[in-house]
């Protein structure tokens, strides 16, 4: 029985990968192959490769994923996912995700992938060099900052300037969002993964919502010299905890740079290095919770602070805690010189991180990508972003699958739910479209 199930197993994988590949190039939007192998059962081990023993083979599933992923639809410009995508398709080579598999349905990693050897592959596609697509996220994070500081006062600010929507948003276009509470949610969004805040976060509300001690994991992004990092072998800085001690020794050891100012690459590059073990935060849980309770535009601007949090990871000049980071410091430092106070109060901060903590309860897997946020799911007329808001204001919503997890909507919008139940703010049941 095991042996046939396996045959028809591998049989379905191949005609699977054919269909996908029929739409693809027919221009039809078509996730299923995608998603039915995001979660495997025991008959896909992974194959371990490397990029320069196997350089064809990656090459071949670089641009296959690549070419995928832009057959999807995403409520964004496509120069700006030429510059975005690149990311996606670095994390699927790494995870044996996506395209990164045989004919036989079997995961094919690439553990040694980086994000200038998948954007070397895919030049010829996007025109653009690894040293080009780096400068021109650093452009786009830049041009918000500027046009921050340029309306930082106004009444209304505009989602757009005289290049266009900002970030390449779709939606954006000719929208106008109100100042207040649009530069709060994007500075809450912008502090709630900053470790230091996380850790005050616990220290003021320490337990979820049955009573019981909350977990929290975190760390940060740091700057680094990029040789000093392998020479010690340190492989995934995320994978476990570096206490403070450890931490002010790397900086001796001048693995980590950490004076205030930009750094530039490729003497300079980036990495996360994880502070405390355990599970974060739910960032659709967090845009639900602005939304809720500061509004629309909060929620546009809290989204707006994930887009520059992912684009943020691959630069051509960085800054310790990120240029997510900087850019909040900015506007924290001009509300300071303008109104006498930083737009976010602690108290406010922490019950969002408390809200969102995917261990808090009911728990959770899911916490969407920027790039998983503008893309229309299967069986969805709007981007996941916009299908959050009408969970909010109570609009029948598809029957959908979010997130990397492939998460049923049904059983996220209930988690949100009674989350928000929990937290003393009334929202409107979740309604679905059709039969369930």
């Amino acid at each position: 029985m095991s042996r046939n199930r396996s045959k028809q197993n591998l049989k379905r994988a191949a005609v699977d990968r054919l269909e996908a590949t029929f739409d693809r190039l027919a221009g039809r939007q078509n996730d299923t192959f995608d998603h039915r192998y995001r979660r495997r059962d025991g008959d896909y081990s992974p194959k371990l490769l490397s990029v320069d023993r196997d350089r064809e083979l990656f090459r071949e599933c670089v641009r296959q994923d690549y070419v995928y992923l832009m057959a999807q639809k995403f409520a964004a410009a496509p120069d700006f996912l030429a510059g975005l995508l690149p990311q996606s398709v670095l994390g699927r080579a790494q995870n044996g995700h996506g395209w990164f598999m045989d004919a036989k349905g079997q995961p094919l990693l690439f553990a040694d992938a980086t994000f200038d050897r998948v954007c070397s592959v895919l030049e010829g596609l996007t025109q653009l060099g690894h040293r080009q697509i780096r400068s021109w996220r650093n452009q786009q994070i830049d041009r918000l900052l500027k046009h921050l500081e340029k309306h930082f006062l106004d009444p209304l600010i505009p989602l757009e300037d005289e290049q266009g929507p900002l970030f390449g948003i779709d939606f954006f276009k000719g929208r106008m969002v109100a100042g207040e509470p649009f530069i709060k949610g994007l500075v809450l969004a912008g502090q709630m993964d900053d470790p230091d805040c996380r850790q005050r976060s616990l220290a003021l509300l320490p337990f979820d919502f049955n009573g019981f001690e909350l977990e929290l994991g975190y760390g940060a992004q740091e700057v680094v010299r990029p040789e000093r990092l392998v020479q010690l072998s340190l492989g995934d800085t995320g994978a476990r905890a570096f206490s403070s001690a450890e931490r002010r020794h790397l900086v001796e050891l001048e693995v980590i740079v950490d004076e205030k100012k930009i750094y530039d690459y490729p003497e300079f590059d980036q990495a996360y290095f994880r502070r405390c073990l355990g599970d974060g935060v739910c960032d659709d849980l967090a845009l639900l919770y602005i939304g809720r309770s500061y509004g629309f535009d909060a929620m546009l601007g809290a989204f707006l602070s994930d887009a520059v949090d992912t684009y943020d990871k691959f630069l051509e000049q960085c800054h310790p805690g990120g240029m997510d980071g900087y850019l909040v410091n900015q506007l924290v430092s001009l509300s300071y010189q303008n109104c006498g106070a930083s737009p976010v109060e602690e108290e406010e901060l922490a019950r969002l991180i408390n809200f969102a903590a995917k261990l808090n309860l009911p728990t959770t897997r899911l916490s969407s990508s920027h790039r998983r946020l503008i893309q229309y799911e299967s069986g969805s007329d709007q981007p996941t972003l916009l299908q959050h808001w009408k969970f909010l204001v109570g609009e029948k919503l598809p029957r959908i699958h979010l997130g990397f997890s492939r998460e049923l909507a049904e059983k996220f919008y209930q988690t949100a739910f009674l989350r928000f139940q929990a937290a003393g703010l009334p929202v409107p049941a979740p309604q679905f479209m059709g039969k369930g």
